[in-house]
C-alpha cells in the first residue's frame, strides 16, 4: 500500500510536536529523565521525540498510548502536544512551532495550566496525583 504523503512532509508535523513537547516540558520545569519516569516511557524515547528522529532515516512517529502518558504527566491534554489539532491535514504542517502556549482548543484555561511543577514534584519518585496548583502564585503545591 502507498503512503498517501511522503515521510517528509509527515516530518513537518513530527517537528512542531517535538517543538512543543520541548517547550512544555521545559515550562513544567522538566528534565526529560523526570518526563520519562513520570509518563512510563523510556528517556531515549523522550530525547527522539524532541529531535523528531526515530532512527536515521525516520522521523519520530509517537502512538498513541504514548502521547496520552506523556500529556498526562506533563497534565496538558494531549492537542496540546499535537500539532495542527484544529486544521484539516496538510501536505505539511503550516502551523508555527513557536505557537505552544496559544492551543486554539480549549487549553490552556488557566495560569496554573502552564506553571512550573514544584520542586517535590520535579525530583521524587512517580506521581500519584497530579501536582495541586496554588492559584495566588501560580505555582505547584
Amino acid at each position: 500500500m502507498a503512503d498517501i504523503m511522503p515521510q517528509s512532509n509527515w516530518a513537518s508535523y513530527g517537528f512542531v510536536l517535538s517543538e512543543r513537547l520541548r517547550a512544555l516540558r521545559e515550562m513544567r520545569g522538566l528534565s526529560q529523565r523526570r518526563l520519562a519516569e513520570l509518563s512510563g516511557v523510556s528517556r531515549s524515547l523522550i530525547s527522539n521525540l524532541e529531535r523528531n528522529q526515530y532512527n536515521m532515516s525516520r522521523s519520530a512517529d509517537p502512538t498513541l498510548s504514548t502521547v496520552y502518558r506523556i500529556a498526562h504527566a506533563l497534565h496538558v491534554p494531549p492537542v496540546a502536544l499535537l500539532p495542527a489539532s484544529d486544521a484539516v491535514v496538510a501536505s505539511r504542517c503550516a502551523e508555527d512551532a513557536a505557537a505552544v502556549t496559544e492551543v486554539r482548543a480549549v487549553w490552556p484555561a488557566s495560569p496554573e495550566d502552564t506553571a512550573r511543577f514544584d520542586e517535590t514534584y520535579l525530583t521524587s519518585g512517580p506521581a500519584s496525583h497530579p501536582p495541586r496548583f496554588n492559584r495566588a502564585s501560580g505555582t505547584a503545591v
